[in-house]
């Protein structure tokens, strides 16, 4: 299985080229201990057009997802490094608003749930109602930038300060010792992401002609994992 993973990840870095049309660039990594079992990180990052010319991404600003399970994914992803060796693996940082959208989401399932009126779920059309949803945020997520410009982002991801942890046949201990650091690594998709759009929001896509494609990583920066 860790192989497979393996084979997706070097799949997707392989299948596009490194895009320096455009920088990704971490600002800062702050962080603050909300009580004793948690401690939050803000990541502030730019994007930048190197560029003359007005350029497009599709990229999902509202989440940062592991690195390890995100080959396919349009949102920024992160790698996390324990000195110079690549923690691969998910669930050590978790994004605050991915998780408040899980837990709502779990709450209005139950809630339907314990209605005696609640219509039964039918599975095709919730298939479709799936991904018109996420065909929507396809669209929603594309991110224009004129010539040299910048555009900013922030988001909150979450540490639950355990340190021992298993991903697949890997074991890995977060040493409080040790040096970490941080980066982002983004896919750029948009004919790849055929599947997942509705007909008429695809033909958006494609005759874009400022959506551009390949991958761009940022730069690394010390995270603080330390008591």
């Amino acid at each position: 299985m860790r192989f497979l993973y393996s084979c997706i990840l070097m799949f997707s870095i392989a299948a596009f080229s490194q895009n320096k049309m455009i920088e990704l660039k971490i600002d800062s990594i702050t962080f603050n201990d909300p009580d004793k079992n948690e401690r939050d990180f803000t990541i502030n990052y730019h994007i930048e057009n190197l560029t003359n010319n007005p350029l497009s991404l599709i990229l999902n600003t509202n989440y940062i997802k592991p690195n390890a399970s995100s080959s396919m994914s349009y949102s920024p992803s992160y790698r996390l490094y324990q000195g110079d060796e690549i923690i691969n693996a998910e669930h050590i940082l978790n994004s605050k608003i991915a998780k408040e959208k899980f837990e709502q989401t779990i709450k209005d399932l139950n809630k339907r749930a314990l209605t005696k009126d609640s219509p039964k779920i039918n599975i095709y059309e919730q298939m479709a109602e799936n991904k018109k949803k996420t065909s929507l945020d396809i669209v929603n997520s594309i991110i224009k930038l004129n010539p040299k410009e910048i555009k900013n982002f922030s988001t909150i991801l979450s540490w639950n300060k355990i340190r021992n942890f298993r991903y697949f046949d890997n074991e890995y201990y977060l040493d409080e010792k040790a040096t970490h650091y941080f980066d982002l690594f983004v896919n750029l998709f948009s004919e790849e992401l055929k599947e997942r759009t509705l007909p008429e929001d695809f033909k958006k896509i494609i005759e874009d002609k400022t959506i551009i494609k390949g991958w761009i990583a940022s730069n690394k920066m010390e995270i603080n994992f330390k008591e």
